[in-house]
């Protein structure tokens, strides 16, 4: 069993030891008296002698036991600790954090560097029937290493383990964890996180013997949250690039900030961004090709890979857009008012000739659900949706302000006066809530994309506030064929490529290649997204690129969390210890106390 120090820099303290030795080397002064003779004073001399500097010391107890005393005191304060459990036949499950944040150099080399160690410590301290599980937490979980004692094995999966740019989420891989540990005597689960993660509320803690070991130090870090661009909606053939820059820390951070055109500086500007807040960026273009807009932050912060964000620009043309309604002159208004909408007008929905590219649903029920994207206003398909009765004057309690469809979108001051309640489907993404059903979600399924809404506008003061017609213009950009795929770090892409089932080379940031299969209907799923940046998928002459890009608020926010909050009321605090809670330095100073009894002893009877 290995023994470790958690304070090694105690050991300074030894210098004292030879003090003690010196002390007795001093020669005392003494008062000379005249006497007759010596032998009486024979003993007194030679204790005179050994007194004496640059003589060889004599045999002393007394000088020891303080020696021993003084020794056990330095031992004590370096904090010595056993590197391994007092007993064996555990089964430790590991949960070892890969998200971005973890790619933070506040700590050397980083903070999954620093983790990595940690673990390799916790490997090296088990017993021959321990048995050990490694799991990797990013976007996604991995089971990296399935049960196993063979210490070697361990520290070969664990080499293997690399940061990815995906956001934190640790729920899935703690009730991994707590499923693998279900029944088992002596189980225990290690996380090494720095705690950055945002879906730890939706875990009641009960009976999992967790020990979250805490990684990082500070959190001071200037991060891109939101990429988008545009057309821009009053000058033609201007492009507005949006960004947002969020400053998590508690001091004010500045940086210059460049936009780059298919790798062309189009403009640059400096930002300071105050402590806990955001600020916001446009830039205005004249780009009218496809290509991408790649936005850099200068700033030498802890996290670089916030840094930087893509975002692909298509040149746009005219959408097609179908409205089928009974009348609703705010809604029409709104629709008129957005750049390059070509709008037509209809009582009820049948096959439009020429085919249109989005189609608005307003308070009509399809007997068929409309090919393309659709924009559903309180309406309910059989397909999709499964009504479950009315809501009367429901309250919006949260919205995704972050989603492209409520860029610039407030509810504060909306009320509604009824609503639909509805069971979504699972593609789909609530994005404005009430506290017993979804009001509006947005999803895409088999490449098509739909945006429903449970209400009618009508029948609420929205119409009323600024953010409806802006909602209707974020909604056609989102709905328009021809928008541009961005997604988050280890999200799928979808996109139907051929006809048949065929292979695909994808492309990703780094250079690599890859060969997909599509599927039998010639869709592409492509899934492996841990990086960020530009990613080109081709299949003969026909290629499509599509964005990947961190854009987390929460994993921006770098400070290492104290404690995990896991559901309502369970909480786990972060342990020093890496694999034990036997320090024994309180035993080196129980031997201190007692040989410092009986020095005290011994030198009063040696003087009485």
């Amino acid at each position: 069993m290995a023994v470790n120090f958690l304070s090694p820099e105690a050991l300074a303290f030894a210098v004292t030891l030879p003090v003690v030795v010196v002390f007795y080397l001093l020669k005392r002064r003494r008062v000379a008296r005249l006497v007759s003779s010596t032998v009486l004073w024979q003993q007194f001399l030679n204790e005179t002698q050994a007194n004496s500097p640059f003589q060889k010391l004599r045999h002393n107890w007394l000088l020891i036991i303080q020696l021993i005393l003084l020794a056990l005191a330095v031992f004590a304060l370096t904090r010595p600790y056993f590197a391994g459990k007092m007993e064996s036949g555990r089964f430790l499950v590991v949960i070892l954090d890969v998200s971005a944040s973890m790619q933070a150099t506040d700590v050397a080399p980083n903070r999954l560097g620093q983790a990595k160690t940690g673990v390799g410590k916790l490997i090296d301290g088990m017993f021959d029937n321990d048995e050990m599980v490694l799991i990797l937490s990013g976007g996604v979980t991995e089971v990296r290493q399935s049960p196993t004692g063979a210490k070697s094995v361990l520290h070969a999966a664990l080499g293997q383990a690399e940061a990815t740019d995906s956001p934190t989420r640790l729920l899935e891989a703690i009730k991994l964890a707590q499923n693998l540990t279900r029944s088992r005597a002596k189980a225990e689960v290690h996380l090494f996180s720095d705690g950055v993660s945002s879906d730890l509320d939706a875990f009641e803690l009960q009976d999992l013997n967790l020990v979250y070991h805490r990684i990082g130090e500070r959190g001071e870090n200037l991060g891109i949250v939101s990429l988008e661009v545009r057309p821009h909606p009053e000058l033609v053939n201007q492009q507005a690039v949006f960004a947002t820059i969020r400053n998590a820390s508690t001091n004010a951070l500045a940086s210059d900030v460049s936009l780059l055109f298919d790798e062309q500086l189009v403009g640059s500007r400096r930002v300071s961004v105050g402590p806990t807040n955001t600020a916001s960026l446009v830039f205005v273009t004249n780009q009218r090709t496809n290509g991408v807009f790649r936005m850099q932050l200068k700033q030498d912060d802890a996290l670089a890979v916030d840094n930087t964000g893509s975002v692909l620009s298509l040149a746009r043309r005219d959408v097609k857009a179908l409205l089928v309604t009974s009348g609703n002159a705010f809604l029409e208004k709104a629709l008129r008012s957005v750049p390059k909408l070509d709008l037509s007008v209809a009582a009820s929905l049948t096959d439009p000739d020429p085919p249109v590219d989005v189609v608005i649903l307003d308070a009509v029920q399809p007997s068929a659900w409309p090919d393309g994207n659709v924009l559903a206003i309180h309406t309910q398909s059989t397909n999709w949706f499964r009504p479950s009765g009315t809501l009367e004057a429901p309250p919006i309690v949260d919205w995704k302000s972050t989603h492209a469809l409520l860029r610039f979108v407030n509810f504060d001051n909306v009320q509604l006066a009824r609503a639909t309640s509805a069971t979504l489907p699972s593609w789909m993404t609530p994005l404005v809530e009430s506290p017993s059903a979804p009001l509006l979600a947005a999803g895409e399924h088999d490449g098509q994309r739909a945006v429903w809404m449970g209400f009618n506008p009508l029948d609420s003061t929205w119409p009323l506030r600024v953010s409806f017609p802006i909602f209707v213009a974020n909604a056609m950009d989102w709905l328009s064929p021809d928008v541009s795929t961005s997604l988050r770090a280890g999200e799928s892409f979808a996109i139907r490529m051929a006809e048949e089932e065929s292979t695909v080379t994808v492309t990703l940031p780094d250079g690599n290649a890859e060969q997909v299969q599509t599927t039998s209907s010639g869709e592409l799923i492509y899934a492996n997204t841990f990086q960020q940046g530009v990613y080109r998928a081709a299949l003969g002459t026909n290629e499509v690129a599509f964005c990947v890009n961190l854009m987390d608020a929460n994993e921006s926010a770098i400070e290492p969390r104290e404690e995990l909050q896991l559901g309502e009321y369970g909480r786990v605090e972060a342990t020093m210890q890496l694999d034990t809670d036997k320090e024994m330095w309180r035993w080196f100073a129980m031997f201190c106390l007692g040989f410092l009894m009986f020095e005290w002893w011994f030198y009063h009877r040696r003087t009485a």
